[in-house]
């Protein structure tokens, strides 16, 4: 099983400049996965860029808790229709140079 690499919620919060409680409405409301170990939370290295971005939108463009789930929900539905895409465009060039041969 490979490591994980964890940052404690403490230092992002004092480095983001966010509060506690807004991470905690986070977890509550399923947005983000916190690990707990003896006492202190964590945030898994993979899903810091998540909790990044969900600062930055509740930060600079004052957005709540409900408008960052929106926000996600869109932007993962456009990421799989981006590779959905992308595997279509890539069937459709193999099959438009398998008709020219």
């Amino acid at each position: 099983m490979p490591v994980q690499k964890l940052f404690a919620i403490k230092e992002f919060c004092l480095h983001h400049n966010v509060s506690n409680d807004f991470i905690n409405e986070l977890h509550h409301n399923e947005i983000i996965e916190l690990i707990t170990v003896k006492r202190t939370r964590f945030i898994a290295e993979k899903n810091l860029h998540t909790l990044e971005k969900i600062v930055r939108l509740h930060n600079d463009l004052q957005v709540n808790i409900e408008g960052i789930e929106t926000i996600l929900h869109l932007l993962a539905s456009l990421e799989k229709k981006e590779t959905e895409i992308y595997t279509l465009r890539n069937q459709l060039e193999f099959y438009t140079i398998s008709a020219s041969k």
